[in-house]
């Protein structure tokens, strides 16, 4: 079967974004950087992430890999790769991505309707953000382990702006999920504000996004985050960024002092006239130096 939605240039092609848009993340670009991110969250609380990003800027080329697994009680490890993969594929009515490196193949099933946005657009360049699957059943093997099985979230991020040229200091991002509710959130501070929030494939207004909570505008409802688990912390450098050798940390220098710090939660959705909604969320602030 055809990959509807594969590289770099189908993955923002696929996106109906505005004509200014289009021509400030044209063809040819100086600098682009496609980043998927699909992740599985179990019950148990096993929780997998898988990142593939491809850059090219001007005459250099970069392919990376991470894959990060946490095992309920037992802290979160992560594998990188900087060897040439194929991203996620989307196929129908799932979305497929394999690794001959790891061994590993994840499968996200029945995705709800995608979201779509231009979260920055600019003569210099533009953030492109696909939610090609808010919620989804996400089953990933791993080698010949116990597969990760729960609901799953993908997206599909393209920056024709280089990170460190973007008018922010803070970034947060999180998804929660259940059976009946997925709420996904981006918060951009800085020179540049800019808030997306969306519950069951609806935009909603946002109150206040937060590290321990979420309040959804007009009283709509407020999810409360536990910040349990530690994910990932640290500079770029040494944690996502960790295995770049000499020249390519020489050439994203500007990026490597960049702060994350990613958490998995235990989370309660509350709205009025609803019974409380319990479910796992991912969730991070990324902070600029």
């Amino acid at each position: 079967m055809q990959h509807l939605v594969t590289g770099p240039a189908e993955c923002a092609g696929a996106v109906h974004y505005s004509k200014t848009s289009a021509t400030h993340a044209g063809d040819n670009p100086a600098f682009e950087l496609t980043k998927w991110y699909a992740d599985c969250t179990g019950e148990d609380g096993d929780a997998l992430i898988v990142y593939h990003a491809e850059l090219r800027w001007r005459a250099f080329r970069m392919h990376y890999a991470n894959l990060m697994m946490r095992r309920a009680g037992e802290p979160a490890g992560s594998s990188f790769s900087l060897r040439r993969q194929s991203p996620p594929g989307v196929l129908g009515d799932r979305i497929e991505w394999q690794s001959s490196e790891w061994n590993a193949h994840g499968v996200w099933r029945q995705p709800d309707h995608d979201l779509r946005e231009i979260l920055f657009d600019s003569a210099a360049g533009a953030v492109l953000w696909h939610c090609v699957a808010p919620r989804s059943q996400a089953a990933v093997s791993i080698g010949s382990g116990r597969p990760f099985r729960g609901w799953g979230y993908v997206e599909c991020l393209r920056l024709t702006l280089a990170p460190w040229r973007l008018p922010i200091r803070r970034l947060r991002w999180g998804r929660f999920l259940n059976a009946a509710d997925a709420l996904v959130w981006i918060d951009w501070g800085g020179e540049y504000n800019r808030q997306v929030l969306y519950h069951n494939g609806a935009a909603v207004p946002a109150g206040t996004i937060g590290d321990r909570e979420i309040v959804l505008g007009d009283s709509l409802g407020v999810l409360s985050l536990d910040r349990r688990e530690v994910l990932r912390e640290g500079t770029l450098g040494a944690t996502a960024l960790s295995a770049l050798p000499c020249r390519q940390r020489l050439l994203l220098a500007r990026t490597l002092g960049i702060r994350e710090c990613k958490w998995l939660s235990h989370a309660v959705l509350r709205r009025p006239g609803h019974t409380d909604s319990t479910g796992m969320a991912i969730h991070e602030v990324v902070e600029w130096p």
